[in-house]
């Protein structure tokens, strides 16, 4: 194939930049695209073919998880790095890490690890990456008007890991795109019971709160000004839109 020459009478010159597709020639076995009936309920079909699959992949993918795969984070369901394992697992997404995770250091000591992976579906393949900082609030805020954790008091660990999971989510939300952006009623509808799920939210003007008790998270019931935990706080931005305590979620509407 190397040494066999290329025959331009093969090969379809265009003369100028032609963006009125009229002005292209006709051939005899082809033509313009017409937006006829047939052609119209022919994009339809396919429309409707691509939406149901989609369904029935993201059902899938959600039935092959558990309460423990999903973390709520400010009202968003976030997967976890065993649900996106074992979504992966299931769609024959096979993930290859490249290289070690990069670590970069700013001028306070502070470092950021980034992971770089290709995802392999049947014959083809993207790359991904995913980063966390030992600054993210997470990892570092302590609360409103504190200072931040210093580096050697931040798990390196937990911060790589996080980094390792982002890396993930981000490589398989790219072929599974409806796994984006879902929220907690498509869990429940999935079969999982979410009030078995893990959750923080963030208190207003500050973040990084995981304090467990009601008293220490340091918010309240919209409705009645309960104190409520960083759980229950989660589970009702998501349900509900606001921060309610749990009697408060008995009379709300969704």
């Amino acid at each position: 194939m190397a040494n066999e020459k290329m025959n331009v009478n093969e090969i379809e010159f265009i003369d100028g930049d032609i963006t009125d597709l009229t002005a292209r020639p006709k051939k005899e076995d082809g033509g313009l695209l017409e937006a006829n009936t047939d052609n119209i309920l022919y994009l339809a079909e396919k429309a409707d073919e691509y939406i149901d699959a989609m369904r029935r992949i993201m059902t899938a993918a959600l039935r092959i998880t558990n309460e423990q795969d999903w973390i709520i984070i400010g009202g968003h369901p976030y997967l976890q790095e065993s649900g996106a394992t074992k979504v992966a697992r299931l769609f024959g997404i096979s993930i290859q890490l490249i290289g070690k995770p990069a670590v970069e250091v700013d001028k306070d000591g502070y470092k950021t690890f980034s992971y770089k992976a290709r995802f392999y579906l049947r014959d083809q393949f993207i790359e991904c990456e995913g980063s966390r900082s030992m600054k993210d609030d997470f990892f570092a805020k302590q609360g409103k008007d504190k200072p931040l954790k210093k580096p050697d008091e931040i798990s390196e660990r937990d911060v790589k890991m996080a980094a390792y999971t982002n890396c993930l989510n981000n490589g398989i939300k790219r072929l599974i795109p409806n796994l984006r952006n879902i929220d907690i009623s498509e869990l429940e509808k999935a079969g999982l019971d979410t009030g078995k799920i893990g959750g923080y939210t963030f208190k207003e003007g500050s973040k990084g709160g995981t304090k467990k008790t009601a008293e220490a998270s340091g918010l309240v019931c919209e409705n009645c000004g309960k104190a409520i935990t960083q759980k229950v706080a989660s589970y009702s931005q998501s349900k509900y839109g606001k921060m309610l305590c749990m009697n408060c979620q008995t009379s709300a509407e969704v």
